[in-house]
């Protein structure tokens, strides 16, 4: 099916694509230039865990904003949001004359949680608008596009991060934002009946519920789990890799921008890679060989610092955290039953956030007293432990069981 025949998905995929590389340059300056100031990476890594901490506390009711409200004026309000943001600093920064840490806090916290409830918007609008038939390739494509504009926000940030003012950036960041909302403001759209208002449900009461369900596969539930865990390693690699390119490799931004394209293109890799792999070899084999991808990719960067080794393993996390991403959303659709898989990937959700912020938090300290390299050994670690749990728990029932208890709209 050709998405680009439809308008509709015109409009959405490029808005998607100018926010990714518009985000993408400036997620990508805003931490260069953090550790660069006094304290400033135990700054990031404390703002990081911190922010993290809030997101997961704020997750159930961000979700409820989303379902409450039409999602084309959430998304218009993330751009306008964003757009704000970035003019605020954009003024601040010509009064001052100089960059100071609370400007980049402001971008990097702000932005963190808008987005936050621009992906949930987004995934719920496009359900809206495209037809069941459309869904698959419009996943494909949107999981295609986000990696090719990662590559492309990569290579600019090598070119333009370090070498022109933030205000430059952040003005472009504006540009594409003004782009992106005035393509979303031109998408059809009519509000589905299912998503306008009586949603009072306890987000909270319904994470319960997905629980519940889970101690009833506990294998399954741990295969879930660990799959989740290269992500987490990689949340806190995001942490970690401006920090190890200036302390360990000693190199310039240059270099971080380079990765970050490697890490994308290793992303694509995946994408085109994993469908037939799972085909031939099944779902817990391509697990366990993208989970230990990873691993093994992750334990590379201490072991033989270097900038050639960096761009390889971020190219391979590229790879493997990808891959157990498409294999892990496969995993579900084939094996939780649909009237309970929200209350799941809501519980997942939050776990992740909480288990990050906790390894932010370690990573942070690991950081201040041995340096970045000894905290890839946790990330490592981490991967590894995942692996061994998915490994162990192999022989876990890969179809759909009925539900034991009755599944109640939580009020």
């Amino acid at each position: 099916m050709n998405l680009w025949r439809d308008p509709k998905a015109r409009l959405v995929l490029s808005a998607n694509f100018l926010l990714v590389v518009g985000a993408g340059i400036t997620f990508m300056a805003v931490p260069w230039l953090l550790i660069q100031q006094p304290n400033g990476q135990s700054i990031f890594g404390s703002a990081n865990a911190l922010l993290t901490l809030v997101i997961f506390l704020l997750l159930p009711y961000l979700g409820k904003a989303v379902d409450r409200n039409s999602r084309k004026a959430v998304i218009l309000a993330y751009f306008g949001f964003a757009i704000a943001i970035d003019l605020f600093v954009i003024a601040a920064l010509l009064v001052q004359g100089h960059v100071e840490v609370w400007n980049l806090l402001t971008v990097f916290c702000l932005g963190s949680l808008g987005a936050s409830v621009y992906y949930p918007a987004q995934f719920a609008f496009n359900q809206e608008i495209f037809a069941r038939n459309q869904y698959e390739a419009l996943s494909g494509a949107i999981e295609i596009q986000w990696q090719a504009g990662a590559m492309i926000a990569g290579a600019l940030g090598a070119l333009l991060v370090g070498r022109v003012p933030l205000t430059a950036i952040l003005l472009l960041d504006t540009c594409a934002y003004v782009s992106g909302l005035c393509l979303i403001a031109l998408v059809p759209y009519q509000r589905a009946v299912s998503s306008q208002g009586g949603n009072d449900r306890s987000a909270w009461k319904m994470m319960l519920q997905g629980i519940e369900y889970l101690r009833q596969r506990p294998r399954l539930s741990l295969i879930i789990f660990s799959s989740f865990l290269p992500f987490v390693g990689l949340m806190v690699a995001n942490y970690l890799a401006p920090i190890f390119v200036k302390n360990t490799l000693t190199a310039g931004p240059e270099v971080y921008g380079i990765g970050e394209a490697t890490y994308a293109f290793g992303a694509i890799v995946a994408g085109l890679t994993i469908p037939p792999l799972n085909g031939r070899v099944g779902l817990i084999p391509t697990l366990l060989i993208t989970v230990g991808v990873f691993t093994f990719a992750a334990a590379a960067m201490p072991s033989f610092p270097s900038v050639l080794t960096f761009w390889i393993a971020f190219s391979f996390q590229g790879w493997g955290n990808a891959g157990s991403r498409v294999a892990r959303s496969i995993l579900v659709l084939e094996t939780v039953p649909n009237e309970i898989v929200g209350r799941v990937n809501l519980f997942y959700s939050a776990l992740e956030r909480l288990l990050r912020a906790i390894l932010l938090t370690v990573a942070t300290w690991q950081v201040a007293v041995g340096g970045p390299k000894s905290a890839y050994w946790l990330i490592a670690v981490i991967s590894l432990v995942g692996w061994l749990l998915i490994l162990a728990c192999r022989h876990a029932r890969m179809f759909p069981v009925a539900s034991k208890f009755k599944i109640e709209e939580a009020q």
